[in-house]
């Protein structure tokens, strides 16, 4: 799955995930709801001042859903080629690097009350998700079946022929998830204008005329 797919395709999750949330803590059964979001790691008291402005970092959410493709893709074909097989999906695409990045991030959320670092790591295992890595599973669950990964067959030429190809030729998805992202693109325009989404990754409601 190219680039595109995955960002478009995370924000169709993350954008109505962050809604159902927003509402949920601001509406009137948060109080109900209480015992929940304590076991969450959300206290009731800051959960029932919570504003229904914004609750993810979308610049993070962005980020997250190609975090897996950063972190490989320069080590498989620049910083750690004959280390890593030449393989385009390794650690940041296996489930030792998702669950230790989970860890890490539920440690901030409950020490600093602030989920967006937990956001970014869930996103980021969905990047696996999308990929099918419980079809690799000697990169899935590496190190359980060695410390070597499998021999990449891709070189970079190749790697950047075959995202030209897609550029030129796009399929139905692609064309799906680019309409999610230019949507985003607009709605923030329309909302907040593009200065406040760069400064905090919020997506505001629009403000009534």
């Amino acid at each position: 799955m190219n680039t595109i797919n995955h960002i478009g395709l995370t924000l169709a999750i993350a954008l109505p995930a962050e809604y159902i949330i927003r509402q949920r803590l601001t509406s009137g059964r948060r109080r109900k709801q209480a015992k929940w979001l304590r076991l969450a790691g959300i206290p009731a008291q800051l959960a029932n001042r919570l504003s229904p402005s914004v609750y993810f970092d979308f610049r993070l959410v962005m980020i997250g859903s190609i975090l897996p493709d950063i972190l490989d893709k320069p080590m498989g074909f620049f910083l750690a080629r004959e280390l890593l097989n030449g393989n385009l999906r390794t650690i940041g695409h296996g489930g030792l690097f998702a669950l230790t990045f989970l860890i890490a991030a539920l440690a901030v959320h409950f020490i600093l009350r602030n989920p967006q670092l937990l956001v970014m790591a869930v996103v980021s295992a969905g990047h696996m998700v999308m990929d099918q890595m419980w079809t690799q599973p000697g990169t899935l669950l590496w190190p359980l079946f060695g410390l070597e990964f499998p021999i990449g067959q891709t070189t970079f030429s190749e790697y950047i022929t075959f995202h030209l190809h897609g550029l030129l030729r796009p399929q139905p998805m692609d064309f799906i998830a680019a309409g999610i992202i230019l949507g985003l693109l607009i709605y923030v325009v329309i909302s907040s204008g593009i200065t406040i989404f760069l400064k905090s990754g919020k997506v505001l409601p629009v403000r009534p005329v």
